[in-house]
C-alpha cells in the first residue's frame, strides 16, 4: 500500500527534515514507478506501488498460466507454461527490497523502471530450467499472462485490493502506469538502491 511505502521512506523522525529540504530547496519531486495491470485489455483501477501477486483464491491450489514478454512490437520471448503458487511481479520501489528479495530476488535502483518477476515455488519438469522462473521486464516491455485455472485472483500491494481473473483470462503488466511523485529523504534519493 502506499501508506506502507511513505512509512518506509519518512517516518516522525524524518518528516521535518524532508519537509524543511522542500521548502528550503524546491525542487522536482522523484519519480517512481508502478505497475499497470490490464485484464483481456480492460486497466484496473488502482495501479500497484510495490508488487503484484497474481494466484489462485486457495493458497492450498495450484496455479497454472503461461506467460511471456513483449520486447518489441514484434518480438515476443518463448511462452513459459507453469504449475506453481502464483506469479509475483515488483517494482524497484518496495516491492525489490521486501517480498521478492526475501524470496531470492534482486534490489534493484529505487528509480529503475523495470519490472521484476518471480514464478513463487515452481513445480518444474526436469527438462525445464529455473532461470527461466526469474527475470526483468524492462520499461516499454510487457508481460502476458494468460490465466488456466477457473478461480484466480489479482493481488495488489498485498491482499487488501484484488481482482477476480477467470480461466483463458489474458492479464498484461507493464510499468506504464503514471508515475508516482514523492519527495524523498536525501538518503533514499542519493542512494541507487534501497
Amino acid at each position: 500500500m502506499v501508506m506502507e511505502f511513505f512509512e518506509l521512506i519518512v517516518n516522525v523522525y524524518s518528516f521535518l527534515q524532508v519537509l524543511d529540504n522542500i521548502l528550503e530547496n524546491p525542487s522536482a519531486p522523484s519519480e517512481i514507478s508502478r505497475i499497470s495491470v490490464h485484464v483481456n485489455s480492460k486497466l484496473l483501477p488502482t495501479p500497484a506501488l510495490n508488487d503484484l501477486l497474481i494466484a489462485h483464491r486457495s493458497p492450498a491450489a495450484v496455479s497454472r498460466f503461461s506467460f511471456r514478454i513483449k520486447k518489441d512490437e514484434n518480438l515476443w520471448s518463448s511462452k513459459i507454461i507453469c504449475r506453481s503458487s502464483g506469479l509475483r511481479v515488483c517494482t524497484a520501489a518496495g516491492g525489490s527490497s521486501a517480498a521478492m528479495l526475501s524470496a531470492g530476488g534482486l534490489s534493484m535502483p529505487i528509480f529503475s523502471k523495470d519490472l521484476q518477476y518471480m514464478v513463487r515455488e515452481p513445480i518444474l519438469p526436469s527438462t525445464w530450467k529455473s532461470s527461466l522462473m526469474h527475470g526483468f521486464v524492462r520499461s516499454g516491455q510487457k508481460m502476458e499472462i494468460v490465466w488456466s485455472p477457473d478461480d484466480g485472483e489479482v493481488y495488489i500491494d498485498g491482499f487488501h485490493i484484488s481482482y477476480q481473473v477467470r480461466i483463458g483470462d489474458v492479464i498484461d503488466v507493464s510499468s506504464e502506469a503514471p508515475v508516482l511523485r514523492l519527495f524523498l529523504p536525501h538518503h533514499l534519493s542519493s542512494r541507487s538502491c534501497l
